[in-house]
């Protein structure tokens, strides 16, 4: 199992480093800087964009050998938190990498002059045209999408004994990202168009066809999440793959970054048909960027594009929105990052008492009267074929709920490694065994005969 942590990992930071090494230029802007044509690859300008290019492939081939720590048994205890700690490091340190080469620009580009020429900016008028090569892609295909990703919340509605394996609530979060692609597609349909030139007309051309490629890939977006959730609820419920859920999940990654690729190509491609320099990261200086963030109070816009283009894109803290987004999103990552250094370092706990065992665990406690168990047996193995439908399911340790294969709903406290585990059948269907154990042989022993004896007594 350790190996699956390992290659989420190394994914992860695969698509971290290939964002960061694919659009560091963009015509005459190198890592959102923006420098006369005939100055963007003056050869010091290239010495700072190799000097960046090395440094992310550094930080990303050092956070992906790090990852081979979890290896060590020290590690294997918190494999989720090593996973989540080498990712924040390796966008840290990767961020920190293009901003050093960011203000080294800025200082070249002050220190000799080399100030960019002002840009005109272009709307396209979608409803002039009637061309449909030059009009942005129909918003329907992603609201399709949105629609369509509701299926397995009405799957379940159907079918309810499904919800043991996939929780009902879980099954409105593919809609909710749905959702993300849907805004996605608006804000890349609104996005401004910069080009040179005074012709009106081949502004207006250029403004267009631009449009249409950026709407296109947030329809792909679309596209690709759906897919990916509705694999993932099969893979979970009818065909019960965990595996078929990762793949699809590193599918969509590779889909992605293969996406990104093509349509960089095709941008720089239409801009140099056009021999024209579009932009579409923000026309306003880059003195403007603090923390990471966009920030321009008359901006009207909420989400603006990177300097970096491959990196996505960040919020307008200049607006009340912004603000508010920012501090929910890092609000949620607090949230999400509390919940998995909870659910890693503490344990959970089985207390034996006179009418009742109580199992305590963040999110997961049970209690289980003594009329509720059948009968109780020490075993030498977990039933095979099992999926956590929601619960913790680390390398040292699990608990909460999952199913097994002529089980049903399980739910789980157990040390994985001890390799002794105490079954409780119970006489519900919900769950319809409850295994547990000790830290090691000897106590899973003793707690057994405890157990035992608890239940025979009157």
């Amino acid at each position: 199992m350790i190996w699956i942590f390992l290659v989420i990992l190394w994914a992860i930071l695969a698509v971290v480093m290939s964002a960061g090494l694919i659009s560091v230029r963009r015509g005459p802007r190198v890592l959102g800087v923006a420098f006369p044509a005939e100055k963007a690859h003056a050869p010091e300008v290239n010495r700072i964009v190799r000097i960046d290019r090395i440094g992310i492939a550094a930080v990303s081939v050092g956070t992906a050998a790090a990852g081979f720590l979890l290896l060590l048994p020290p590690a294997r205890d918190g494999a989720e938190l090593w996973v989540l700690l080498l990712v924040i490091v390796d966008l840290v340190l990767s961020g920190l990498v293009h901003s050093i080469a960011r203000r080294r620009l800025l200082m070249l580009r002050m220190q000799r002059g080399w100030m960019p020429p002002l840009r005109k900016t272009a709307s396209a008028e979608l409803g002039v045209s009637r061309d449909k090569a030059k009009r942005a892609l129909p918003a329907a295909p992603v609201w399709v999408c949105l629609v369509l990703s509701f299926a397995p919340a009405i799957f379940l509605i159907a079918f309810p004994d499904l919800r043991v394996q996939f929780p009902l609530p879980f099954a409105f979060l593919g809609p909710l990202c749905q959702l993300a692609t849907v805004a996605l597609y608006y804000q890349m349909r609104n996005l401004p168009v910069r080009t040179k030139g005074e012709d009106p007309g081949a502004q207006a051309a250029f403004a267009q066809q631009y449009i249409r490629l950026q709407s296109g890939s947030a329809v792909i977006a679309a596209a690709g999440m759906l897919i990916f959730w509705l694999l993932f609820f099969l893979s979970l419920t009818v065909l019960r793959l965990p595996v078929l859920a990762l793949i699809s999940a590193l599918l969509m990654i590779a889909a992605d970054v293969v996406a990104a690729y093509w349509q960089h190509r095709r941008l720089r491609r239409l801009e140099r048909a056009h021999n024209r320099v579009a932009d579409d990261t923000d026309p306003t200086p880059e003195a403007e960027w603090k923390w990471g963030c966009y920030y321009n109070p008359a901006d009207p816009r909420i989400f603006v594009p990177k300097p970096v283009e491959s990196l996505g894109w960040t919020v307008n803290i200049g607006r009340p929105a912004g603000k508010a987004i920012l501090f929910g999103i890092l609000a949620l990552i607090a949230v999400i990052a509390a919940a998995v250094v909870g659910m890693s370092c503490l344990g959970f706990s089985v207390t034996v008492g006179e009418a009742q065992i109580e199992m305590e665990a963040p999110l997961y406690g049970l209690i289980v009267e003594r009329d509720q168990v059948e009968s109780v047996e020490l075993v030498q193995e977990l039933p095979a074929n099992g999926t956590r439908t929601n619960g913790y399911g680390g390398l040292s340790k699990s608990y909460g709920h999952f199913n097994f294969d002529g089980y049903g709903a399980c739910m789980l406290y157990v040390y994985n490694d001890t390799g002794t585990f105490i079954q409780l059948d119970m006489t519900g269907d919900d769950p319809a065994y409850v295994f547990l154990n000790a830290e090691t042989v000897g106590e899973t022993e003793a707690l057994y005969e405890e157990i035992r004896q608890w239940l025979t007594a009157e």
